[in-house]
């Protein structure tokens, strides 16, 4: 998509460029500035054409660290591969994402720090249920919960033995680790029992009972603000990279929240590797609700988002802001969009292209849309997208000389007279690349600026408004591995109506602030000598929702 900024209006301009604006919350949770928290956004990642990207966590704490490690893709934030890492006391986890000549994406570390599931080969691949689109998008770190003492369990077995001698050395027993994470745990069951509690075989015999056949139980509380994350983005053909710190939000999460990594809510498990999500802990034990506090104006909701731009390729300039909407998800019937995505028949469509509903009875209208359907069905409109997306953004730009344009028209009109254009930018995807003049840094561009301001180079705002709703899981149809389950302790068959009624979309937000983060990639190539070439991020400033 094109757009083209021409002269606004000036009392839009002032309004956009005088309110301010903060990258401090007083409110909890709140945005971390330059400091750590239990929460880190990645506004990018990407592994198209040669680019890689590289993310570095740090457990700044004496505590070992629980913590969610989730890719989420560009157009609609589907999980396109998560995972649980268990860090030790001041444990530093890195590694990159990447794809290869086959088009698999996967992520390597060249790192001890116990994975769960288990790497293969020091890999962990990017499943094919949503890996289509998943090149670019945004990454979720949470931490789920930290132990209550070092003495715990699953603290001994994921400490490096050759902590303060040999780094190389290895954690005591990554696979004792990975035990606490298997659905349903008992004293006779080895796995997840509820959000503060796990068990694990003791195949080490830590109690001295001369049994490893034990299940010995780790306790867990809420984390405290100790992580700290980083992460890059390299193009492998050029070596220009960029990277900044991600975006920490302090105090996200009450309580624990861990999940097991053996089942999601396609299994009809709800208290799986799904969840923590941005809207909080397991649906069934946890605190939800959290995203509607991201969405405070002094958290994650902006009004406007303001930065440079420049299209002057004379010197070799080039410029792509990241717009990252996170957390759209909340707002999506997912199970009721996953099954639009996999049949022909169905349409997943926003509320508005019907009509307007009454707000109690979405959740039926989406079941009613669905009841029985199979790839042989007419096709069918399905209600089940309650985004904040589309959402438009009008454009104030100016040049470096505060020019803003030529006004035709002077500033006197014979009234009435209608209202002059504003420019505008459409952000239809959770993760968007603007590029300016027509000139990619990142080898992608979901829409394009070309400026008329007398110079290739200035600073723009861009105002945004929109209003969601979310969309609330139902725990009383979580059907786990207990009642029903197979011999086998997988979870018994769901038919589609199960599925789709462990959700409804009908709660309205009393934030209705956009969350943004992202930030201005710039690149700088030097023709006469092409490795002076260099890149730097500058992330976004924003003005702050009401």
């Amino acid at each position: 998509m094109k757009s083209n900024f021409k002269p606004l209006g000036i009392a839009a301009a002032v309004a956009a460029a005088t309110a301010g604006y903060s990258n401090v919350a007083s409110a909890q949770p709140a945005v971390a500035n330059n400091a750590l928290g239990d929460l880190a956004l990645v506004p990018y990642y990407t592994v198209a054409d040669d680019w890689i990207t590289g993310i570095h966590i740090v457990n700044t704490s004496d505590k070992t660290q629980v913590v969610k490690f989730r890719f989420r893709r560009a157009g609609d934030s589907m999980d396109a591969l998560d995972f649980n890492i268990v860090m030790s006391p001041y444990d530093v986890y890195a590694g990159f994402l990447s794809d290869d000549e086959n088009g698999a994406i996967s992520w390597a570390a060249d790192d001890t720090t116990c994975t769960v599931p288990a790497t293969s080969g020091g890999k962990l691949t990017m499943p094919e249920i949503f890996r289509e689109g998943a090149e670019t998008g945004y990454v979720e770190i949470i931490a789920m919960g930290q132990t209550v003492s070092e003495t715990q369990p699953i603290a001994i077995t994921a400490k490096h033995s050759g902590a303060g001698s040999d780094p190389a050395l290895t954690p005591l027993s990554c696979q004792m680790v990975r035990g606490n994470f298997f659905a349903d745990g008992t004293p006779t069951r080895q796995g997840v029992a509820d959000f503060e509690t796990t068990w694990a075989t003791d195949i080490l015999d830590l109690d001295d009972d001369d049994s490893t056949s034990d299940e010995l139980p780790s306790f867990y509380e809420d984390s405290d603000d100790v992580l700290k994350v980083s992460y890059f983005i390299r193009d492998n053909a050029s070596g220009v990279e960029f990277g900044d710190n991600a975006v920490h939000i302090q105090g996200f999460l009450e309580e624990a929240a861990i999940t097991n990594q053996q089942f999601g809510y396609l299994s009809g498990d709800l208290d799986g590797f799904d969840f923590p999500d941005l809207d909080g802990g397991s649906p069934v034990d946890g605190v939800r609700g959290r995203f509607d506090e991201l969405r405070d104006g002094g958290v994650l909701g902006v009004s406007a988002l303001i930065n440079e731009w420049t299209a002057n390729e004379a010197n070799g300039a080039a410029l792509d802001w990241v717009v990252t909407l996170p957390g759209q998800y909340v707002m999506l019937h997912r199970p009721g969009y996953i099954a639009s995505l996999g049949l022909d028949s169905l349409a997943c469509v926003k509320d508005s292209v019907i009509g307007a509903l009454d707000p109690n009875t979405q959740g039926a209208d989406i079941l009613a849309g669905l009841t029985g359907w199979s790839a042989g069905d007419p096709p069918v409109p399905v209600i089940c997208d309650f985004r904040d997306l589309p959402v438009v953004a009008d454009i104030s730009a100016w040049n470096r000389e505060e020019f803003e344009g030529e006004d035709p028209d002077e500033n006197l009109v014979v009234s009435p007279s209608p209202p002059g254009s504003v420019p505008q930018v459409i952000l239809n995807k959770e993760v968007n690349v603007i590029t300016f003049g027509g000139n990619s840094v990142l080898g992608t561009s979901d829409t394009d600026i070309s400026a008329d301001l007398a110079q290739p180079y200035g600073w723009l705002s861009l105002a945004v408004s929109a209003g969601g709703e979310l969309c609330n899981w139902n725990p009383a149809t979580d059907t786990g591995v207990g009642a029903g389950a197979a011999p086998d302790g997988s979870p018994r068959a769901l038919d589609p109506d199960e599925i789709l009624a462990q959700m409804s979309c009908s709660s309205a937000f009393t934030n209705d602030n956009t969350p943004i983060i992202g930030f201005a990639a710039w690149e700088r190539n030097v023709a006469a000598n092409p490795d002076a070439s260099y890149g730097r991020i500058v992330a976004h400033s924003f003005v702050s929702g009401s």
